[in-house]
């Protein structure tokens, strides 16, 4: 007849064993969990937060041009996704600016080579945007997808759209990358580029580095009366350039 004793004892056993493989397994999901949302960019707890954060929707509009005009072209803190990756930051220019600048694919000291298929997305972005502030250049690319020119602006932003295309291809639209060079082209030309934004705002027509700061938001309605809204004071006392052409 079986050992009351020993049978209880061995099914304690089994079950301090199957709980262990159970925590271990609950571990290596934690563990597994944290790679992927790393490999996908993802920071923080709140997945859907900020998805919602990095594809717009966050902007609080006052219906005032030159109030708006400011929070639309002038962005603020790390970026989402790559920010922490490349350790750039909108408050620190031109240090953000010499480090996605090495990415280049023509100029950097790091070059990303990109695939047919990431060239064309490359191409489509980079002609839609330019330096005209500093060198006065269509687009910061040719048809080809060389450099137009060789200031650091566009340096920075040939380099943050390769950055994007070959590490968060996915995670990124063509426009999504087109916003986040403009975000810095904002930072770049503080005060031509609100002023561009406000006129703009205004006459309803847009080019494409602004309409890619107002992508994915709901515009209030501006009034298209006078020729230009005021700058706010904080932004005509602005720098016109950071960084050398």
């Amino acid at each position: 007849m079986p050992n009351l004793f020993e049978s209880k004892k061995t099914v304690a056993i089994i079950n301090i064993a199957m709980l262990a493989v159970l925590s271990g397994s609950l571990v290596a999901n934690q563990v597994y969990a944290s790679k992927l949302k790393q490999h996908l960019g993802i920071y923080g707890n709140n997945f859907f937060g900020n998805l919602l954060k990095k594809f717009g929707g966050n902007v609080k509009l006052s219906g005032s041009i030159g109030e708006d005009a400011v929070k639309l072209a002038y962005a603020q803190g790390i970026p989402d996704m790559y920010g922490a990756e490349l350790n750039v930051n909108f408050d620190e220019v031109q240090r953000s600016m010499d480090i996605m600048k090495q990415f280049d694919p023509t100029y950097g000291a790091t070059k990303l080579d990109l695939s047919a298929e990431d060239m064309k997305r490359y191409i489509n972005i980079a002609l839609r945007i330019s330096c005209e502030f500093c060198c006065g250049a269509k687009s910061i690319i040719d048809a080809t997808g060389e450099a137009a020119c060789g200031c650091a602006h566009s340096q920075a932003m040939r380099g943050l759209a390769a950055y994007l295309i070959k590490n968060h291809g996915a995670h990124y639209t063509d426009d999504q990358v087109l916003r986040e060079l403009a975000r810095w082209k904002g930072k770049y030309f503080p005060k031509q580029m609100v002023k561009k934004m406000s006129d703009q705002l205004q006459s309803g027509n847009y080019t494409p580095d602004i309409a890619a700061l107002l992508l994915d938001l709901k515009l209030p309605k501006y009034s298209a009366d006078g020729k230009s809204a005021p700058l706010p004071s904080e932004i005509d006392n602005a720098d016109s350039m950071v960084g050398g052409c």
